[in-house]
């Protein structure tokens, strides 16, 4: 298996993991009461409050992995701001 095959699977396997954290945070973010979901009409913007919630828990969970605190901080945060420019 060469590196970017390794890196491939270690990658989708932090995804994964990610995704089930993520989709926990639902129903808590639901019933934080830091959102008005009463006010919420399907009608009329339906994906508002739903993409609201996934921009939040995505931020979440990307501020838990980017480094800070760590001596890979400087490194990381330079990749992770030229990466962003491919996706």
């Amino acid at each position: 298996m060469d590196k970017k095959e390794k890196i491939t699977k270690i990658t989708e396997q932090i995804i994964d993991e990610a995704c089930i954290k993520m989709k926990e945070k639902i129903q808590r973010a639901l019933n934080s009461r830091a959102i008005d979901v009463d006010s919420w009409d399907e009608k009329i913007n339906p994906y508002i409050l739903p993409k609201t919630i996934v921009i939040a828990i995505l931020e979440n969970e990307a501020k838990q992995y980017d480094g800070t605190g760590t001596c890979f901080e400087k490194q990381m945060k330079k990749d992770i701001k030229n990466l962003k420019l491919f996706l």
